[in-house]
C-alpha cells in the first residue's frame, strides 16, 4: 500500500504544458522496490523490462472477459509473458523507470477499449 499521488482522470502537467487526462492511478510509496501483487488472477501478455520511453518497465495482465491490467515504471518484473498468476501473487516492484518523477506505480486498468478507474474495483486506498 501507499498514498495516492496521482489520480485517474485528471489532467497531467509536463514542463508547465497541459497534457492528456491520467488514464490511471499512480501509487507512491516513497522508495523503489517495493512488492506489487497481481490483483486478480490472469495471464501476463507483455512483461518487459527494455524501457519504453514513457511507461518504463511494464507489465500486462489480460484478466480475461476484456479486462487488462497495465503497470508502469517498474524496477524488477518477476513474471514473464505467458504466465498465469493468481490474485496477491507476487509479481513486480515499484521503481521509476520510463518519464517518472519518483519512485511510484502507474496501475491503468481497461475493460476493452474503455480505461477504467481501478479505484472503482478496489475502493479507497488512502
Amino acid at each position: 500500500t501507499g498514498r495516492i499521488s496521482g489520480r485517474f482522470g485528471s489532467q497531467r502537467i509536463y514542463r508547465g504544458v497541459p497534457g492528456s487526462y491520467h488514464s490511471g492511478i499512480d501509487v507512491a510509496t516513497g522508495e523503489s522496490g517495493t512488492p506489487i501483487v497481481a490483483p486478480a488472477d490472469g495471464v501476463v501478455t507483455l512483461a518487459t523490462d527494455t524501457p519504453f520511453s514513457l511507461e518504463g518497465y511494464l507489465l500486462i495482465i489480460d484478466h480475461g472477459q476484456g479486462l487488462n491490467s497495465a503497470f508502469l515504471h517498474l524496477s524488477k518484473i518477476a513474471v514473464t509473458t505467458g504466465d498465469t498468476v493468481r490474485q496477491g501473487q507476487y509479481i513486480a516492484n515499484i521503481g521509476s523507470s520510463g518519464r517518472a518523477t519518483g519512485p511510484h506505480l502507474h496501475w491503468g486498468l481497461k475493460w476493452r477499449d474503455a480505461r477504467l478507474d481501478p479505484l472503482l474495483f478496489t475502493g479507497p486506498m488512502d
